[in-house]
């Protein structure tokens, strides 16, 4: 007898139909093999490659997927770890650990229109400006302290003199009143006696270590101080400078609780899994 004719190889597209109709038309292996006209083992093996090619894809999917949801969860944090180093009242140049974070330039190619790299990259230097306004004021503080109460800062706490807390205790004052912040105000000074004379402290700031009649002079000259060191010129240039620093603050810290939340985040990078 002549031998018949052999049948092609099965497509793909036929066997994806073949598996269609096994698992949602119900047919089986036979049915589709005497309909087809194919061995009923041809069919058989076409379904259990087709399912596996599934499976395989599918696990493939699965992993991609996950590998892009961790890639978000990484982009989302380093969005609050920059949210974290730009949250202090008094602002200080990002640090150079997030900077060279690969997640630094993921994040920009990700987003690279965002108004948030504009706001950064003002960010350092509003920080310079700020610590040069700062120390011209921590600078004419010690001086005029030193004129208007005849006495030098000293070194000892142990020591007769004016204390480098007067000064920091002012700045503190100062940078609170930029913010719009009461600062010192309504905070008592405390008296402690020592072997040396009194120590005079407001807060957590010591002011001085004075003999006992020059305790009262000492407080009336930092109550006086605190306010005119608010009319200095080296004030109105730290109070706009703080003023751009908040507005600036929150631009940043908006855009990036609108990351956070979002927890998508759109576009592209060299990190991206696919």
């Amino acid at each position: 007898m002549p031998r018949g004719r052999r049948k092609p190889a099965v497509r793909p597209e036929l066997a994806r139909q073949w598996l269609r109709r096994y698992e949602e038309d119900g047919e089986s292996p036979p049915q589709i093999a005497s309909a087809d006209g194919y061995d009923v083992r041809t069919v058989r093996k076409q379904l259990d490659n087709m399912r596996l090619e599934r499976e395989s894809r599918e696990a493939r999917q699965s992993v991609l997927r996950q590998a892009l949801e961790k890639h978000y969860v990484d982009l989302c944090a380093f969005a609050e770890k920059l949210k974290i180093d730009t949250s202090g009242n008094v602002p200080s140049r990002i640090s150079i650990g997030l900077r060279t974070d690969p997640m630094w330039s993921a994040l920009r190619e990700h987003l690279p229109r965002s108004l948030l790299w504009r706001d950064l990259g003002k960010w350092d230097n509003l920080a310079m400006n700020i610590k040069g306004a700062t120390e011209e004021i921590r600078q004419r503080i010690k001086t005029e302290a030193e004129s208007r109460a005849s006495m030098k800062f000293v070194s000892s706490t142990d020591t007769v003199g004016l204390i480098d807390g007067f000064i920091e205790g002012l700045v503190f004052h100062t940078e609170a009143a930029a913010r719009g912040e009461s600062g010192l105000d309504g905070i008592a000074y405390k008296e402690t006696e020592t072997a040396s004379g009194v120590f005079v402290q407001r807060g957590a700031y010591g002011l001085a270590l004075v003999l006992k009649e020059k305790v009262q002079p000492v407080q009336k000259l930092f109550d006086s101080m605190m306010v005119d060191v608010l009319n200095w010129e080296e004030f109105s240039n730290l109070k706009a400078n703080t003023d751009q620093f908040l507005r600036l603050k929150k631009e940043i810290h908006d855009e990036l609780t609108k990351i956070m939340l979002r927890r998508v985040v759109p576009g592209r990078c060299t990190y991206c899994p696919f």
